[in-house]
């Protein structure tokens, strides 16, 4: 069958595109599980963290290295448009204190359902349960165009977006299998990796604590002179700490386990902007002829769960129930030091099977950033997470994902008028 274009992929980007697919266009989405935005009824829980109210300037250090040839692709259709195309389509929206974005009813269904209407408006057919296993190239001396294969189907189209994701989640159906068909079409593609992910450390001593939260930590990786992804770097983030069965999660770890390479060091402060030796001096100043347990006065000083400090005495060998006046100045300075510049040598962070995104994909060299469109083969496009591309947590990663698809659908329809169907006289 021959399509004006052929969006491979039901996820944010994908669904995204085939909303705002030219009208007059004979489009179809393929996809390969049972039913469309498995990953996007997930994301913020449930809850669906669209974007970020914070400067549309302020996004371009939300993704890493690739963050500033992000540009022309959310600038023309930045945060406040994104807002305003869900707001105009009845699906209101609510900042957080955070700044993220959600739904105004904290509910992901919302926006799948939404997406699913505007694409049947414009006539958009979807096929599920259909993988595609192979793309090529229809005829380069005619124009170009594409075969798209699946298992029980050949389909032929001028125009193919690619919206697969990344390898995050499979479950969902970004399993990372189509990466093959493109390195079969020869596009570079960069190491793929587990991002947004849980990081695990040698010696793990919270196990028995999962589930505590730190709101206000600061979190510093050092990375060894041979990681590859930040060779000798260092990324501070401060924000919520979370502990694990296995190890650190919570915003802020997350966002440094972009960066993360087995051996590197975590450094945590359990309480932003105090220094080790502020709190040593604060600590001599309360301790000094108290006669109430170093454990009464530790959680009265910081504020902090009364399970943690008790571990955090034992692993600094002090008696919890200890007469606070009875501490040495040695002991004091350890315990200062545990709550402000806990040190750990990481050990790996979760699999694809916890993270959030995918780190690595489609290089952007081989895109033109101001279509999305690859530059060796006129009519493919990328959007979204099968890019490489990936942000901090707080709706960079969706806003991506929906801010790119608008590129390939804007770039397709400037090429080929709305209101003429090609499929038929170009194929």
């Amino acid at each position: 069958m021959k399509y004006d274009l052929i969006i491979i992929g039901a996820g944010a980007a994908g669904l995204f595109a085939a909303a705002n697919a030219p009208v007059g266009f004979k489009t179809l989405v393929l996809e390969k599980t049972d039913s469309p935005g498995n990953k996007l009824l997930l994301t913020g829980s449930g809850q669906c963290n669209l974007t970020n109210n914070e400067s549309i300037k302020s996004f371009l250090d939300r993704y890493g290295k690739n963050g500033k040839r992000l540009r022309p692709v959310l600038f023309p259709f930045s945060n406040l448009a994104l807002i305003s195309y869900f707001e105009e389509r009845s699906v209101p929206l609510k900042v957080r204190d955070d700044g993220k974005i959600f739904p105004a009813t904290m509910k992901s269904a919302d926006v799948l359902d939404l997406l699913l209407k505007l694409a049947r408006d414009r006539k958009v057919e979807m096929k599920f349960r259909t993988e595609v296993t192979e793309l090529s190239i229809l005829n380069e001396v005619k124009g170009g165009g594409f075969y798209v294969e699946t298992p029980n189907e050949l389909f032929v189209t001028k125009n193919v977006l690619v919206a697969t994701g990344g390898e995050s989640y499979p479950r969902t159906g970004s399993d990372g299998a189509f990466f093959t068909c493109l390195e079969n079409l020869g596009l570079k593609l960069m190491l793929r990796q587990p991002a947004l992910a849980p990081v695990f450390v040698n010696d793990y001593p919270y196990k028995n604590l999962a589930g505590l939260t730190f709101p206000n930590s600061s979190v510093m990786l050092t990375c060894k002179e041979n990681n590859a992804v930040s060779p000798g770097g260092s990324h501070v983030v401060e924000g919520s700490l979370l502990f694990t069965h296995k190890g650190f999660s919570g915003p802020a770890v997350l966002e440094v386990s972009r960066y993360v390479t087995q051996g590197d060091e975590l450094v945590i402060n359990y309480m932003a902007g105090k220094t080790s030796d502020n709190l040593r001096r604060e600590l001599l100043g309360a301790a000094s002829g108290d006669p109430r347990q170093i454990i009464t006065v530790l959680q009265n000083l910081t504020n902090m769960p009364r399970s943690f400090l008790e571990a955090v005495c034992v692993i600094c060998d002090i008696n919890r129930v200890e007469k606070a006046s009875r501490l040495t100045g040695t002991q004091i300075r350890e315990i200062a030091k545990k709550l402000t510049a806990d040190s750990f040598e990481i050990s790996g962070v979760g699999g694809f099977n916890i993270a959030m995104v995918t780190s690595g994909g489609v290089c952007l060299d081989e895109i033109n950033m101001h279509t999305m469109e690859a530059g060796q083969y006129p009519g493919l496009y990328f959007a979204g997470e099968v890019l490489d591309v990936d942000g901090d947590t707080g709706g960079y990663n969706l806003q991506f994902a929906f801010s790119s698809a608008k590129r390939c659908m804007e770039a397709i329809q400037g090429d080929k008028p709305a209101q003429t169907s090609s499929a038929v006289d170009i194929l």
